[in-house]
């Protein structure tokens, strides 16, 4: 038995030779009933366990798929088999009991059509589902990864100039949610099903998996090391990517929920507490906004909610040198409204309303917070930049289009956005709040924008779906450059609607710029 570190509690767990062995029936019956006895009662081993037998019986199906479809040649002949077996025995020489040692050639075919299905189910970047992909070999950007879902699972292509490849392939993955790259990305975290997996981007480095809830929720540290998440039952509880182990900062009682928001140093996070959990079919009795110290493990609530039955205010960034946070009405936002916007004051501990509003998809602000404590938001109907710091607020001019989704960049000087319902190539637009610059983006025709991502100071990842297909592309877009977008990547899923998570880019696509 090997203690891996994936449980909350470090229970030891069995590692995945042994499990084979357990599901290949090859074991003593006193070490197949110990580990029977373990499976049934640790969820971890049980999912490692089906994941193997499903793989068994994935190849033992298309191996029986494969003699099916053989047939005997035309010239095959029984008459000399018959002749054989007509024959008295003869006394066995060394000669024959040689040739006993070779293959015969029914098993050398057996063995060979084993291979092949293995070739079938085992991952490879030369299928035809992954040559779908068209990935582009001139690429011209900034180093970078990106994870996408494909109808052929889960990939992660490694992007330089003029180099593309395919570095991890995740075919039973099909319906990731929540794909996060860590900073450097070296690591890469999203749900399927009811298991949190947090893996190495590339290679067959470390895989570990948590069981978690459908509400489950995460995010990296600034520097890339540690991965927050809560867990649908209460829990808050850290992976750390040097020793990969887990450790609880807030127990389950304590009803911690949603997305862990950290401070710019990596030391501490603020969460939201709910009594009783937003899954639970009760008013709300108590709500309030927490944090804690990684080194510690000290935690101290930084605000309640006043008004708990009518709103659900959970953190969404850290702002002014991480002295405040920023705050929504997720409430409002799985119920189609505009959120409103709070400021949460750590040092009086109090929360008050900003008297403006966003736009939210699932658990995640629409319009995000960016560098120098900027915010997009509505007031009276209008669009308006907010300066959290100085209070500062602009309104924005009337042919800035209502964004559906935005991101800011590295500097704060440009924030670039996508607007629905534009026709093809003109959905994209980048605005300069301290010049009151508004630029249009065009890009070909044939393929509406979805969504945006800053890749560094000068360049675009742009989401389109090409007309008439239910699947998306990516694009990259140098701003310096008008007129060189370049597609990348096709054949990405369209993200799908889900229970607390709303639709979300997020959910299909994750990229990571590396240094």
């Amino acid at each position: 038995m090997v203690g891996n570190g994936n449980h909350p509690l470090d229970q030891q767990h069995y590692d995945a030779s042994t499990l084979e062995e357990y599901a290949l029936g090859q074991m003593l019956p006193e070490d197949e009933e110990r580990v029977r006895q373990h499976v049934a009662a640790c969820p971890l081993c049980r999912a490692e366990l089906a994941a193997i037998e499903s793989l068994f019986k994935q190849i033992e199906s298309d191996l029986r798929d494969s003699l099916d479809q053989a047939h005997p040649g035309p010239k095959l002949s029984f008459t000399p088999i018959t002749s054989e077996w007509r024959k008295p025995p003869r006394r066995v020489t060394w000669l024959a009991r040689a040739q006993g040692l070779v293959p015969s050639v029914s098993t050398v075919l057996l063995l060979a059509l084993f291979a092949v299905a293995l070739l079938i189910v085992l991952p490879g970047d030369n299928t035809a589902a992954l040559r779908s992909l068209e990935l582009a070999d001139d690429y011209d950007g900034p180093p970078a990864l990106v994870a996408a879902a494909t109808d052929q699972g889960v990939v992660v292509v490694w992007l330089e100039a003029d180099n593309t490849e395919i570095v991890k392939h995740l075919p039973h993955v099909t319906a990731p949610r929540n794909l996060q790259f860590s900073a450097d990305g070296a690591w890469l975290a999203f749900r399927d099903g009811r298991m949190l997996h947090i893996l190495q981007s590339a290679g067959s480095g470390a895989h570990v998996q948590v069981p978690v809830r459908e509400t489950a929720d995460w995010s990296w540290s600034p520097d890339g090391l540690t991965l927050a998440y809560t867990d649908g039952t209460g829990q808050l509880a850290l992976f750390d990517t040097r020793t990969q182990a887990n450790r609880v900062l807030v127990p389950p009682g304590d009803n911690a929920w949603g997305q862990p928001i950290w401070t710019g140093d990596s030391q501490q996070i603020a969460y939201a507490v709910v009594d009783p959990l937003p899954t639970v079919a009760s008013p709300r009795a108590q709500q309030s906004i927490w944090r804690v110290t990684l080194a510690t493990g000290y935690r101290i609530e930084l605000a309640r909610n006043p008004r708990p039955h009518e709103t659900l205010l959970v953190p969404s960034a850290w702002i002014q040198a991480d002295t405040a946070l920023l705050a929504w009405d997720a409430s409002a936002g799985a119920s189609g409204e505009s959120p409103r916007l709070y400021r949460v004051d750590v040092n009086r501990h109090g929360i008050a309303p900003l008297n403006a509003g966003s736009q939210s998809q699932g658990t995640r602000l629409a319009w995000p917070a960016g560098p120098q404590d900027l915010i997009l938001a509505v007031q009276s109907d209008r669009l308006v930049t907010l300066n959290m710091s100085t209070n500062k607020r602009t309104i924005l001019p009337d042919q800035f289009a209502w964004p559906s989704t935005l991101d800011w960049a590295p500097s704060g000087v440009w924030v670039a956005y996508t607007v629905a319902g534009m026709p093809d190539g003109e959905g994209l637009y980048l605005y300069a709040p301290d010049e009151s610059t508004l630029q249009p983006v065009k890009l070909p025709k044939g393929a509406a924008e979805r969504s945006v991502a800053w890749m560094g100071p000068e360049h675009l990842f742009v989401v389109r779906q090409p007309q008439n297909k239910a699947v998306a592309e990516i694009w990259l877009v140098p701003v310096t450059e008008p007129g060189g977008a370049q597609r990348i990547m096709t054949n990405v899923q369209q993200p799908q609607t889900g229970p607390f998570s709303g639709w979300r880019w997020q959910d299909v696509l994750a990229a990571q710029i590396l240094d």
